[in-house]
């Protein structure tokens, strides 16, 4: 069964995280007309349009629940990841937890990259994409929440920190 979202609803989009639906609009696409998910997108204010017929196999997801966030900021505190330790074969790795969305799978890395800065500097790809999984996280917090930026940030980081010998 096809996800069913309306305009006003709270969603994630991989790779760009959290978002609302601002409206429903109708393009021609290379003589086929479509409809689609106009979002905009916390992090930048950018607008996104998304197919309405795609939506759910590129990813679009409503944003996790109230009751699910104890269990998904409890992904910070699982043992590290089972990363390759060779950076490339890592390093696409990573890309690919990214790019595929999961909000557990996301947390648990922001945990692995968290534990792992403490023990040496991240490459600057790696802390790239450490931020940028945070950032996701923190805005999935915030809008499940009702938090502001800050505050959900504040309560990622003192999960993280308290979890850090973990």
């Amino acid at each position: 069964m096809p996800i069913s979202l309306n305009v006003g609803d709270n969603v994630v989009y991989p790779s760009h995280g959290a978002g609302t639906i601002m409206g429903l609009s109708e393009l021609e696409v290379m003589g086929r007309t479509q409809n689609y998910f106009e979002i905009e997108l916390l992090k930048t204010g950018m607008q996104v349009r998304v197919p309405v017929d795609h939506a759910e196999r590129l990813g679009l997801r409503r944003i996790t629940p109230v009751d699910e966030i104890p269990r998904l900021l409890g992904q910070l505190v699982l043992p590290d990841m089972d990363l390759p330790a060779a950076w490339t074969p890592r390093h696409r790795r990573e890309q690919t937890i990214m790019q595929e969305g999961n909000i557990y799978t996301i947390a648990h890395l922001v945990g692995t990259l968290h534990r792992r800065a403490q023990l040496r500097s991240l490459a600057v790809t790696e802390r790239a994409i450490y931020e940028e999984a945070k950032h996701i996280l923190v805005t999935e917090v915030m809008v499940a929440l009702h938090l502001s930026f800050e505050d959900a940030k504040a309560k990622l980081e003192h999960t993280l920190d308290h979890t850090v010998m973990a």
